[in-house]
């Protein structure tokens, strides 16, 4: 009876299996109905109404549809692994083997729909459908272990989402063979035209392996001699998931184990054996542990992929080491050698390549294992040496010691008393020592007591002192490795520089913020290599790129005020500057970065300006002013409220207080000019006049000093700018307009026109002058004089900056008086609207009154202007006024044998000169050769003649660099405010950046031209001319570091503007290069092609230079051939066609430097092929064959998307396979044919004859059409790969020999 129910329920099971897979099947297989998401704001809300209850019902619906599924999968399941269900089986395995499979297909019916594996309740079902048969025991597996097998492995090809569910199948069946059966079957897919031709397959198989070591490390363990072969497989998705799973082997070291998880053994009968290295110490605690050798071995494989040829690869597995160094998954004495290859990879081509070698750098940095930084004075590398050194002296002391006890004498009693020595003699013996030395001995006495080994009282039997012995000898070799390791480490590091150098000046903006963070890790660790770094890290705040800028501000944050309250913080900012005049390294130029970061650190609140002002200004009394000063100015900007409140009373009698120094005070006052001027800029509103009145007292302070100075004769170099800030700020004060402001402040120009007459008079002595109106220059102190020469000039330009801003406020004046009364007009016609009666011609009265108003103002402007103009241009240095009286002066501050004899006097003179023609245009015209003499001595264009230029020659003024320094300068901002006027001299200056002087003074003004002319171009103020930019070129190779990086940041620059400027100049750029040869730079003209055409990379570009470079190349070939044969001379034939070459040279490489897509192949077939532009080029100039090759060559390479270059990730997750992203067919065939034509041509089989000069006989339209036509039949009717070679005009005639080249061909 039980027999008989037993197979009756068995067959009751059978039939409810299979009604539930067909159920299943059902479920999973259709599709859900997915209402449409009703849009915001469209029908009226009736219509929305509806549709938002469609969507609540398909909701509810899909919801109803994923209990269906999760309940049928779970009855399908109940039927093999319920209750008593396999005890019912067990007698009956046919039908078990039936009811199994349909549990298992109903499983696998969820990998046909994407939507149902996005359900968790209907995928934990459908896995647990797919692992319960395997679990059975007492049933055989076999078949279902094959099928499922192949199933998983079809479905991998199937829908998204596919992998985890394949990973956590295997997971559930990890005690099963299935995970090592699928491993080895899975392997043997991975063909390379299966991975070719699937390229979600390639994803999918990628996704699976990441998922199985993440949840199956220890059976990706045991197989991993399956699947490390997968390595040499050319498909980059799959050698990236092998890296990935051996950096998640590594990393699962100590996690715990599924439970049931047993050590790796070998399977019988499937004729594989596992890797016997590859072995698990699985503790009782079911822990998973490597093998030291097995560790080493995935290390070294990692290693190893560190040069693969996808960028994919290396990419993760710097990732991959990323994470290691990060959970200190790495021995320690691999450390140094992870660190070299990361440096090694941050010169990789890819951007995400950089940028990961970067990361792994910081984090090596972050998380070393080799101890805190070491006290003391030095770096790392020095204390690391000092201590290597007290380790050998210690290793010494112990060998002695054990010489002396078997020596038989009492060394160990002096040991025991010196052990015991008191701490008084122990101070007094350590007393000469330095502090470093004192930490270094301290440091290897810690460690010991660390380990146990520190010497103690063995008591009197040698065999226990022999013990202690060995174990302190034990503890300093393991110390000495330590540090030697650490010595290497730091060492590394330091080598680094130079690249974290370069790529903090690299054109990709990632590059630039990762080094910005290792320089940041660096400088916190006290690596000397980051000094120099960070200097530039801080200038980096100047640049243009957002994401730069705010890198550099973290930077600074971090470094300086990170964890600090308000009180540190203001200390923190005040210790940067006093270390950095302490130290003397601080130029102007870092002053600045500063002062910049420290005022966007505060825009950015990371200071909270209006707490650290009052810390600041409580410091101007300690001895710290001039810091102090300098962050009052960088936190006015964001709080003005606070510094309007706490600040200008201090800083009124801070001005007032005597100093010793007049340097020290002179430069106060112009600190202090400097923040009131920044107070004025930063203002959002009107000044109260309190303050007003405030800062009118301190302007009047600060020009006390500087007048009181110049009377005592005491000028130091502190003078000048101090004089010039005092100038600014009273002027500055005049222009802001208020009512609180005095009599002196409201007119400036006369005060300083005052001043300087007063000036004037006492240097000279109080005389007018001449009748003719010149000044005679008496002798007096070069000093003095040179302040009146300053002041002139200063007083000259700031007068300029007066009168325009009048113009501009009696211009705003009358804006606001035109809209006030063209408002009082428009409530005039409202309220006469209610009129009715002449109402039309009252409206064209009123129409008429506007218009006349209207031009009037017009009218008024224009006058306004010409009266501004005119005065500015003769009024300030004409019209017999103190600065035409001053101008004397200037002339013999450069002319005078005696007066320019003092570097100070012409320098000020020069200067001053310089802004007495930015000021007016006639003098400028009337005194622009004298600048230039003076800028450029040599023969040539602005040579002056006779007495003058023999005046400018002795002196040493020609010798002056910092003089023509600052007049290049001066000639830049000419060529801004009068450009017609320098334009014609600009020839000149744009020779300075071509000398051949090797020497420092002209390297020096060769980078400040640069300077200067980058500066006009990028700024607007000129345009990019191509002799620039040829000059530049060049440039961008010197051997001087500061001009070659100039240089490249001009080209980069303009290579992001979208005028494209580097592609209109670029046909004129290249062809015109070998003009303008530089000597000593490497690789010559052809390397600066290559350089300057990887600014180009859009295609439609690509195809118009094409076209340029062709025809610029055929123009120069042509003109190359009978017009060297008709020179005067052989030698200059010679020079000419040596041009011509490196001309189709440059445009050559040119031509082979662009990447090629299709359409650019097809018109390059165009140019080379249909039109045979080129012909003559690839006939007599081998260079130009070279290339088109290489193009060719390039061309035909697979593209495949991520792999070397910067790819994106998005188009790499689209990628195929790699092997794909060749040219297309017709881009092939263009390939063929201009691979063709170019080896027809190099072998002279074209009509050669023709003499270069010789005119072409022109052919008919028609002709020629039906001559290709002709070509084209009889080359279709040969059979391909076969093609007819032409016999020479000799041997047409004799046919046997024709018949024979034939027969050779053909064999």
């Amino acid at each position: 009876k039980s027999d008989a129910t037993g197979a009756a329920l068995r067959n009751a099971s059978k039939v409810a299996a299979f009604f539930l897979r067909w159920s299943c099947e059902r479920l999973l297989t259709s599709s859900e109905k997915r209402a449409a998401r009703p849009r915001r704001g469209k029908g009226s809300a009736l219509q929305q109404a509806e549709q938002q209850a469609a969507l609540e019902e398909a909701k509810e619906a899909s919801r109803a549809l994923e209990r269906q599924r999760s309940m049928a999968l779970t009855e399908l399941n109940g039927l093999v692994a319920r209750g008593a269900m396999p005890w019912l089986w067990l007698s009956d395995p046919t039908g078990w083997q039936q009811v199994a499979g349909a549990c298992s297909d109903g499983g696998f019916f969820a990998l046909d729909s994407a939507e149902a594996l996005k359900g968790k309740d209907t995928r934990q079902a459908a896995q647990q459908c797919i692992a319960a048969p395997l679990l059975q025991e007492g049933q055989q597996h076999s078949n279902l272990l094959v099928a499922t097998v192949s199933k998983l492995l079809h479905g991998l090809r199937g829908v998204e989402g596919t992998a985890a569910f394949a990973a956590d199948c295997l997971l559930q069946a990890h005690s099963t063979p299935l995970p090592r059966l699928f491993l080895v079957e899975l392997t043997q897919h991975c063909t390379a035209q299966e991975l070719t031709s699937q390229g979600a397959f390639q994803r999918s198989l990628a996704a699976f392996l990441v998922a199985l070591s993440e949840r199956l490390p220890h059976v990706v363990l045991a197989n991993i001699s399956v699947l490390l072969p997968l390595l040499d497989v050319d498909c980059y998705p799959i050698r990236q998931a092998i890296v990935e799973s051996i950096g998640h082997l590594l990393s699962a070291e100590g996690r715990k184990l599924p439970s049931g998880a047993h050590n790796a053994q070998q399977e019988e009968g499937d004729g594989t054996v596992a890797d016997p290295e590859a072995e698990i110490a699985q503790s009782s605690s079911g822990i998973f542990t490597l093998a030291p050798a097995t560790k080493n071995d995935l290390l070294e494989t990692l290693f190893t992929r560190f040069l693969d040829k996808s960028v994919w690869v290396r990419y993760r597995v710097l990732q991959t080491l990323n994470n290691l160094a990060s959970n200190n998954g790495l021995p320690r004495e691999l450390w140094p050698r992870v660190l070299d290859l990361a440096i090694r990879r941050m010169q990789d081509t890819a951007s995400m390549s950089r940028k990961a070698a970067m990361q792994l750098v910081r984090k090596l940095v972050e998380f070393h294992p080799y101890g805190p930084a070491l006290k003391g004075s030095g770096d790392e590398r020095a204390k690391a040496t000092k201590l290597l050194n007290e380790i050998q002296e210690r290793v010494k002391k112990l060998k002695a010691e054990e010489l002396a006890e078997l020596e038989g004498t009492d060394a160990a009693d002096a040991d025991a008393e010196g052990a015991t020595e008191p701490p008084e003699k122990r101070q007094k013996r350590c007393k000469g020592k330095t502090e470093t030395d004192v930490s270094i001995a301290r440091e290897v006495d810690k460690d010991l007591e660390a380990n146990g080994e520190a010497a103690e009282d063995a008591g009197e039997s040698a065999s226990a002192r022999h013990a202690a012995r060995e174990k302190q000898r034990e503890a300093l070799q393991r110390m000495q490795q330590c540090y030697t390791q650490r010595v290497h480490f730091v060492e590394l590091l330091d080598a680094a520089e130079a690249r974290l150098r370069g790529l903090l000046s690299s054109k990709t903006a990632t590059d630039v913020t990762e080094a910005i963070s290792v320089v940041v890790e660096l400088r916190l660790r006290g690596v000397p290599a980051a000094a120099r770094a960070f200097h530039q890290v801080l200038g980096l705040v100047w640049s243009r790129h957002g994401p730069i800028k705010d890198a550099a501000v973290d930077a600074f944050y971090r470094m300086h005020l990170e964890g600090r309250d308000t009180a540190s913080a203001a200390e923190a900012v005040l210790q940067i500057y006093k270390d950095g005049f302490s130290s003397g390294e601080t130029t102007h130029t870092h002053l600045a970065s500063v002062q910049e970061l420290i005022q966007q650190a505060a825009e950015k609140e990371l200071i909270v300006a209006a707490e650290v002002i009052p810390k600041m200004v409580s410091a101007l009394g300690d001895g710290r002013a001039t810091g102090a000063l300098r962050a009052l100015t960088a936190l006015s900007a964001t709080g003005h409220d606070a510094l309007a409140k706490n600040a200008l009373p201090k800083v009124q009698e801070f001005i007032c207080r005597s100093v010793s120094s007049p340097a020290e005070q002179l430069e106060h006052a112009r600190l202090v000019a400097q923040l009131l001027l920044r107070f004025l800029g930063s203002a959002k509103g009107a000044v109260n006049d309190a303050a007003v009145s405030r800062l009118c007292a301190v302007s009047q302070q600060c020009s006390y000093l500087v007048v009181q100075h110049f009377v005592k004769g005491e000028v130091p170099p502190q003078w000048f700018p101090a004089a010039m800030c005092a100038m600014d700020l009273s002027f500055e004060l005049a222009q802001h307009g208020s009512k609180a402001l005095d009599t002196a402040h409201r007119s400036p120009d006369k005060v300083w026109e005052n001043i300087l007459n007063r000036m004037l008079c006492g240097i000279l002595g109080g005389g007018e002058g001449h009748e003719n109106g010149e000044v005679e220059v008496r002798k007096v102190q070069v000093p003095q004089l040179g302040c009146v020469a300053f002041v002139a000039g200063h007083l000259a330009l700031r007068m300029l900056i007066f009168l325009e801003g009048l113009q501009s406020a009696l211009k705003r004046q009358r804006l606001a008086q035109e809209e006030a009364k063209i408002a009082e007009q428009r409530e005039k016609s409202k309220e006469k609207k209610a009129s009715k009666k002449g109402k039309g011609a009252k409206a064209v009265e009123e129409d008429e009154e506007k218009a006349e108003t209207s031009m009037g103002g017009v009218g008024l402007e224009e006058r306004e202007a010409e009266a501004f103009a005119q005065i500015a241009e003769t009024g300030l240095l004409y019209s017999n006024r103190l600065l035409d009286r001053v101008k004397p002066l200037l002339f013999a501050c450069l002319l005078d044998k005696e007066l320019r004899g003092y570097p100070l006097i012409r320098r000020v003179g020069a200067i001053s000169l310089c802004k007495f023609m930015t000021v007016s245009k006639r003098f400028c015209e009337e005194n622009l050769q004298l600048l230039f003499s003076v800028l450029f001595p040599k023969n040539g264009k602005g040579q002056l003649q006779g007495a003058t230029q023999e005046a400018i020659a002795e002196g040493g003024l020609l010798e002056d660099l910092t003089l023509r320094q600052s007049l290049l300068v001066a000639v830049g901002d000419l060529l801004f405010r009068h450009p017609n006027v320098v334009e014609p001299w600009t020839g000149r200056l744009y020779s300075t950046l071509s000398t051949a002087d090797a020497s420092g003074n002209a390297v020096d003004l060769r980078l400040t031209a640069l300077l200067v002319l980058t500066h006009l171009v990028l700024n607007d103020m000129m345009k990019p001319r191509p002799v620039l930019l040829i000059r530049a070129l060049w440039l961008t190779a010197c051997n001087h570091e500061a001009t070659a990086r100039v240089a490249r940041i001009l080209f980069q620059e303009l290579a992001k503007r979208t005028t494209n400027v580097v592609y209109n100049l670029l046909p004129e750029i290249v062809a015109r290069l070998p003009e303008h040869v530089e000597d000593g730079v490497e690789g010559g003209a052809v390397a600066r092609v290559q350089y300057i055409m990887q600014f180009v990379e859009k295609e439609k570009h690509i195809e118009g230079l094409i076209e340029k470079f062709t025809l610029r190349l055929e123009q120069c070939a042509s003109g190359a051939g009978g017009e060297v044969a008709a020179e005067a001379t052989q030698e200059e034939g010679e020079g000419k066609t040596a041009k011509v070459e490196d001309t189709v040279s440059c445009l050559a490489h040119a031509l082979g430097a662009m990447n090629y897509s299709d359409r650019c192949i097809l018109r390059l077939h165009d140019v080379v092929v249909t039109r045979k532009a080129l012909n003559l080029a690839l006939s007599y100039y081998p260079v130009a064959r070279e290339c088109l090759l290489a193009v060719v060559e390039k061309a035909r390479k697979p593209r495949g998307k991520g792999e070397d270059g910067d790819a994106k990730a998005a188009a790499a997750a689209a990628a195929p396979a790699e092997g794909e992203g060749k040219a297309s067919g017709a881009a092939q065939a263009a390939l063929d044919a201009m691979e063709q034509l170019v080896n027809t041509l190099a072998h002279g089989k074209e009509e050669m004859e023709i003499p270069a000069t010789a005119p072409v006989p022109a052919v008919p339209a028609t002709a020629q059409r039906k001559g290709q036509e002709a070509k084209r039949k009889n080359a279709e009717a040969k059979e391909p790969g076969f093609e007819e070679m032409e016999i020479p005009a000799s041997n047409r005639t004799k046919p046997h020999r024709r018949r024979k080249l034939q027969q050779s061909l053909q064999g």
